[in-house]
C-alpha cells in the first residue's frame, strides 16, 4: 500500500532477488521517461526497492505521483510472471 511519508508517497516491494530489482526498474524506466516524472529510489537488503514520489515543482504530491504509482505496482505484478 502507498502511504504519504514525509510529504511523499512511499511503497516498498520485495522481490525474489537482486535480479528481479534490476529488471524492475528497467521496466519502470521508460514509463519515467514518458511521463518526465522520476522517482526517488532505495534498493536494500539486495531485494527490495523503496520508491519515494513527488512532484518536485510543487513539492507535495500530486496527481502525477498517483498516476506513476499506479504504473509501478501494475508493473510489479509482471515481474512477478517473469
Amino acid at each position: 500500500m502507498w502511504e504519504i511519508v514525509n510529504t511523499k508517497l512511499e511503497k516498498t516491494f520485495e522481490l525474489n532477488s537482486f535480479e528481479q530489482v534490476i529488471e524492475f526498474i528497467n521496466l519502470i524506466t521508460p514509463i519515467c521517461e514518458k511521463m518526465n516524472h522520476h522517482p526517488d529510489f532505495k534498493v536494500f537488503d539486495y531485494k527490495r526497492i523503496t520508491f519515494k514520489l513527488v512532484t518536485h515543482d510543487l513539492n507535495a504530491v500530486s496527481e502525477k505521483d498517483y498516476e506513476l504509482s499506479k504504473q509501478i505496482d501494475k508493473l510489479r505484478h509482471h515481474i512477478i510472471t517473469l
